[in-house]
């Protein structure tokens, strides 16, 4: 049978980037490289085939145990190195964390991040330090997570409301959802603030949504640079693009009313800092929109995660949740309810059950990628430049090598404080750290504690159907974040009524 020209030039192009990998294959190695050891790289697909019966970082936490905590596998066509030890990420991440400090670019970020001029992908230099600098003395400094506490304080009280009027008549209620509405309700407040509109909102978070969902992983283009057209045909560019239109026409109508309105949301500090004109590097309504992304993308599914896993963990362990729920109301029983935020500090037990569960439960569990800008040593082995860097945080917090009984739910190995989310211990790195780390943990931390202790205050909890706790499904989901596969539901019963809001 006769095969038509457009036939033959696409397995043409096909087989170019096969060919040019089988004779990279047949090459003689420098005698001098030291590449650290991995898995056999198979032509074209690399290690692929080993992430196809486990998750990501359980594949690649296996993988480790046989080669060693710097293990060099090819993901696809795109040379990758693994980190699985604290020493070897104190290296990356600390010592020659400049070396590490930038990120590869990949079709999601770059399209959705406005060609990668967002905190999170932008490449390292002056003007991520810019961005970098805007986090900590504006955004998200002290003093703005602090002013943002009325936006925290409305809305879990909304959501323990919302919890109480849908589990009226002892009908499980889809905690999950109600979760992730709670935390993008305060991302969006406070980024926004009250200056756009409530339907504006709405219509810009379901625009997100979609966008999270069509750019959850990666696509061949990342994996295949040189079969890059290939997420033409598929479409997945065509999806990705629509849906970063969609976002950014609500954005501009959003930016648009905040102009007339300045307050102290997000956007309205944006957009003094754009017209005060005085960064290194001036930032103009674009660069806005990709920063205001960041904030949706880093402070709402993740910190919705976090706390659906955490009350996962405490379903699980009954004689915790009890011990949780009996601090949280010895504090803040007859107290206000806006007073319950500046007690925090007196939570110490159930600030531990939250370090507990993002030990075992990290959202991001391989961090987002590193990129080596210049060839290095890491732990005895050489890393070429270009190569991508991974640190699999998820091993090194299940290791039984630095944690006693690692797959245990215990909140009281945290008892001594020494242990903090600063990546002051490089076995426990649920932000990550050095230049990289994850500008928004304060804000998420504050948004997330708030979640669970008002959760445990306001309402008692219990498994539906007659379920035992060690029946609770656990099975997870990769995308953007790593998530519970099957969406938290649970019995909720008033123990306080919430109340209304004045």
């Amino acid at each position: 049978m006769e095969l038509s020209a457009a036939t033959l030039i696409f397995l043409s192009l096909i087989s170019l980037p096969i060919l040019a990998t089988l004779l990279s294959r047949n090459s003689a190695p420098s005698p001098k490289r030291r590449r650290p050891p991995g898995p056999r790289n198979l032509p074209l697909i690399g290690s692929l085939l080993h992430f196809l019966k486990s998750h990501p970082h359980v594949a690649l936490r296996d993988l480790a145990k046989k080669h060693g905590p710097v293990m060099f596998l090819r993901i696809g066509q795109i040379d990758t190195v693994v980190i699985s030890s604290p020493a070897a990420a104190q290296e990356v991440l600390r010592e020659k964390d400049v070396n590490f400090a930038s990120r590869p670019s990949l079709v999601v970020s770059e399209i959705f991040g406005y060609g990668n001029l967002d905190i999170f992908f932008s490449p390292y230099g002056p003007y991520w330090r810019t961005l970098r600098k805007l986090c900590t003395v504006e955004l998200l400094s002290g003093k703005m997570v602090r002013q943002l506490a009325p936006v925290r304080d409305d809305e879990t009280l909304s959501l323990v409301r919302k919890i109480q009027v849908a589990g009226n008549g002892g009908e499980p209620v889809n905690l999950a959802r109600l979760l992730l509405s709670c935390s993008n309700s305060i991302v969006a407040k406070a980024s926004f603030g009250q200056a756009c509109s409530s339907e504006l909102q709405e219509q810009f978070l379901s625009a997100v949504d979609v966008a999270f969902k069509i750019g959850g992983g990666f696509s061949i283009g990342d994996l295949f640079p040189s079969l890059w057209f290939i997420d033409a045909f598929t479409g997945l560019r065509r999806r990705v693009r629509r849906a970063h239109r969609q976002m950014d026409t609500f954005l501009e109508k959003i930016i648009a009313q905040s102009e007339a309105q300045r307050g102290d949301s997000l956007v309205g500090v944006l957009l003094r800092i754009r017209d005060e004109g005085e960064l290194e590097f001036p930032i103009d309504t674009t660069n806005i929109k990709a920063i205001l992304l960041d904030m949706f993308a880093g402070g709402t599914e993740t910190v919705s995660t976090a706390a659906e896993w955490v009350m996962s963990d405490l379903m699980r362990n009954p004689e915790v949740m009890a011990k949780a729920q009996a601090e949280v109301r010895r504090v803040f029983d007859n107290k206000c309810p806006q007073d319950h935020e500046g007690k925090m500090d007196e939570l110490h037990y159930t600030k531990m059950v939250i370090k507990e569960s993002m030990r075992l439960n990290p959202v991001a569990p391989l961090l987002l990628p590193h990129l080596c800008q210049e060839t290095c040593d890491i732990s005895g082995f050489e890393v070429i430049k270009g190569t991508r860097v991974m640190v699999n945080t998820w091993a090194m917090a299940r290791s039984p090598e630095y944690w006693h009984d690692p797959e245990k739910f215990k909140p009281e190995r945290f008892e001594d404080d020494m242990i903090d989310y600063k990546g002051s211990r490089f076995e426990y790195l649920p932000f990550g750290t050095g230049r990289r780390k994850c500008p928004g943990d304060t804000f998420g931390l504050n948004v997330l504690e708030l979640i669970v202790a008002r959760l445990l205050y306001y309402i008692d909890w219990s498994l539906p159907g007659g379920m035992r706790p060690d029946e609770l499904n656990t099975d997870i989901l990769v995308g953007a974040t790593v998530k519970r596969k099957n969406q938290l539901h649970l019995v909720a019963s008033p123990y306080k009524v919430v109340p209304v809001k004045s």
